[in-house]
């Protein structure tokens, strides 16, 4: 570890490091009732391995995958911290999202994530039970059983629910999501086609924002690849007087097939 490393891991408290990969967790939940969708089928599965970086640094490498067996849909994220202090306080995230598609939609049936830095470790579950109208959220402060309501999602799957809308041209979103012991509305919106050039070209992508308070500082945009069935390809989240964070794309497979590389923008 070089001396610049030590000063950072000094100054990096594992709380921060901690929140941070929480972040990280939200943002790769790569990510509805009947009137936010109506895609008669699932959108085609893909594996993404992508980039994290911290500031314009890199810090680690992130894989997410969306799988489809019938009617039955898995999403899955891993990311482990490779570079700097990331790497010496061994931050790493799982998740998964279990769910079916039924009328148009996915139903989450369960969902799981872990982070992890250095030697503290937070979980985080969910179980659906539709025939009871209720969600069992296992979380650090306990469990609290919820009521399900219309179009409900777990962290994990809610880029799904904006994935599958755009397919069918919607341009704004009110998800009802399951966040440890209450249901928290996320607002999101498509903000406009963009051409962003990418590790794999030049691809054409819709940008999609998370609406926050007028007050907050705080950003989160996606872009979702047209292409290829609105796959989410680039993450920014961060603050804007704070930490700026990148989710970016290095290799993809989309349907079984691996993307090869396109020219970029403008050439």
């Amino acid at each position: 570890m070089t001396a610049n490393q030590h000063a950072a891991a000094k100054s990096a408290k594992p709380d921060t490091l901690l929140a941070l990969a929480l972040t990280i967790a939200v943002l790769t939940s790569s990510t509805l009732c009947a009137s936010l969708s109506q895609a008669s089928e699932p959108p085609v599965p893909f594996t993404a391995n992508m980039e994290f970086l911290r500031n314009g640094k890199l810090i680690g490498e992130a894989t997410f995958s969306f799988e489809v067996n019938g009617s039955e849909w898995v999403l899955r994220s891993e990311m482990a911290g490779t570079r700097g202090v990331a790497k010496f306080l061994g931050v790493r995230e799982n998740s998964e999202s279990i769910g079916q598609w039924i009328d148009g939609s996915p139903r989450p049936e369960r969902f799981q994530q872990t982070v992890k830095v250095s030697i503290k470790t937070v979980e985080t579950r969910g179980v659906f039970d539709w025939e009871q109208g209720t969600v069992l959220s296992v979380h650090e402060d306990g469990e609290t059983t919820l009521p399900l309501t219309p179009g409900i999602l777990d962290p994990v799957s809610v880029g799904l629910a904006v994935r599958s809308g755009l397919g069918t041209g919607l341009r704004e979103w009110h998800l009802p999501m399951v966040d440890e012991d209450e249901i928290e509305e996320q607002h999101f919106r498509a903000e406009g086609a963009e051409a962003l050039d990418t590790a794999l070209g030049c691809l054409q992508t819709e940008r999609v924002d998370k609406i926050r308070a007028a007050s907050s500082t705080r950003y989160t945009r996606t872009w979702y690849a047209e292409d290829y069935d609105w796959i989410p390809v680039h993450v920014a989240h961060g603050k804007t007087d704070g930490d700026q964070m990148e989710t970016r794309l290095v290799s993809l497979v989309v349907d079984g097939q691996t993307i090869e590389k396109a020219p970029a923008c403008g050439a």
